[in-house]
């Protein structure tokens, strides 16, 4: 198989073709098959509703700046397969992918159905493979959907799990209250390990962290927010003091904070606290660009694009719009997924008085809400709305619009499948 032919082989296993057990016997039996490659390393296991990437991006980076070899697995990419996995920063090449790939594909070739992976755990195993091939140190994964079911969760005790924000998504499967959505996303929390927390969760989603914690007799650890003090804030930058220590940070939006702060308690219980350590941090956090979070993609018009697909990330890219395009006036384009209850995302940010416009856009995905739908539901809160049959077109009329006006700024937004569609513009 050549690279193409490996994706397509990958992708046409299905996210859901062969559905989560009950338990995590189908990807433990095929670890074994391979020696239980998932056990070679020390990870650090990260698990949330939003917030999950940009703290995985900077464990990485920060523990490539204490001097570990270090792996990083991320769920979905944004424009390329190979972000997926990555060793000290580089993306793995498309002959490993091709050659991982095959070795799977070979030595499940026997086995019962039942065993047959995913699309997921295919990649997960893949992830696996790579990582003890390479001689990694330390491996900074993402769930993929919840925490105790969830593939990655094949592996033993790690360093530490965190806990990200939490919030309403994925309820067909994860339940459809707050506490049922914690206490899969706790599932990662394992014995004698530490656990920490997102210090804006709910207090009901503290409480299930810290007592998963307690039964499995882990450290609990939730940053003091009385010890945060944020010193600068803009679109490009924002630097703050965290317990009389000086960080800054280049993702935007005041939640990427909480995140930074969420990662620094992280790093501090796992390693001694130094001044060696200090700028490890300062420089993981202050190098750290995750793709698609308030990414500017354009200064003249200005041109933002954020992966905001959920109520509550909808919630913080709102709160980001506020802060840092202050007087702007926003044409927002959207594409959703159906299963992303719309209709209340798009009531978060659509009845706000900075929206000027909305155009919705249909995203690449059979999940994907109609661009008339979307319409509907956001022509309830602002009256200029309507939609196109092309993102592009979508994001090209924006863009003229904001062009051609005064005080106006374009921020697209709804899904992260959306992002390779709108960065081929630039």
């Amino acid at each position: 198989m050549n690279y193409d032919e490996t994706l397509n082989y990958i992708h046409s296993l299905g996210m859901h073709s062969n559905p989560p057990q009950k338990d995590l016997g189908r990807i433990k039996y095929l670890c074994g098959l391979f020696g239980d490659p998932q056990d070679c390393y020390k990870t650090i296991h990260v698990a949330g509703t939003n917030g999950k990437g940009s703290a995985v991006a900077m464990l990485a980076n920060i523990t490539q700046e204490l001097g570990y070899k270090t792996g990083r697995y991320i769920s979905p990419f944004i424009e390329k397969f190979n972000e997926r996995i990555a060793v000290n920063g580089a993306d793995i090449a498309n002959q490993d992918i091709i050659y991982y790939a095959g070795k799977i594909k070979e030595a499940i070739g026997g086995i019962p159905k039942e065993y047959m992976p995913n699309e997921f755990e295919f990649v997960t195993l893949m992830a696996f493979l790579y990582y003890r091939d390479k001689n990694c140190d330390i491996i900074i994964i993402e769930t993929g959907l919840g925490g105790s079911l969830d593939p990655t969760n094949a592996i033993k005790s790690p360093l530490a799990s965190v806990i990200m924000s939490v919030g309403l998504d994925h309820m067909q499967i994860l339940g459809d209250t707050i506490e049922q959505i914690a206490a899969w996303k706790c599932g990662i929390i394992k014995q004698n390990s530490q656990a920490v927390i997102y210090p804006l969760n709910s207090q009901s989603v503290i409480d299930i962290a810290k007592n998963t914690a307690r039964e499995k007799n882990c450290g609990f650890i939730l940053p003091d927010i009385d010890k945060l003090k944020i010193t600068e804030e803009n679109i490009n930058f924002a630097r703050f003091e965290y317990k009389n220590k000086i960080y800054k940070t280049k993702l935007a939006g005041r939640h990427q904070i909480y995140n930074a702060v969420t990662v620094i308690e992280t790093i501090d219980c796992l390693f001694k606290n130094s001044e060696n350590n200090y700028n490890a941090v300062y420089n993981g956090i202050e190098k750290t660009f995750f793709p698609a979070r308030f990414e500017i993609l354009s200064e003249n018009p200005k041109v933002i694009f954020d992966g905001a697909h959920n109520i509550p990330a909808i919630a913080a890219l709102k709160d980001a719009i506020n802060n840092l395009l202050p007087g702007k006036k926003i044409i927002l384009v959207c594409g959703m997924l159906k299963d992303k209850n719309p209709g209340e995302a798009l009531k978060e940010i659509c009845a706000e008085p900075f929206v000027y416009k909305f155009i919705a856009a249909p995203v690449e995905s059979p999940r994907s809400e109609t661009p008339e739908n979307l319409c509907g539901y956001a022509a309830k809160y602002c009256k200029n709305a309507g939609y196109d049959y092309s993102l592009q077109n979508a994001v090209k009329i924006a863009m003229a619009e904001a062009s051609a006006g005064e005080n106006l700024a374009v921020v697209c937004f709804g899904s992260l499948y959306l992002a390779a569609g709108v960065k081929k513009l630039f």
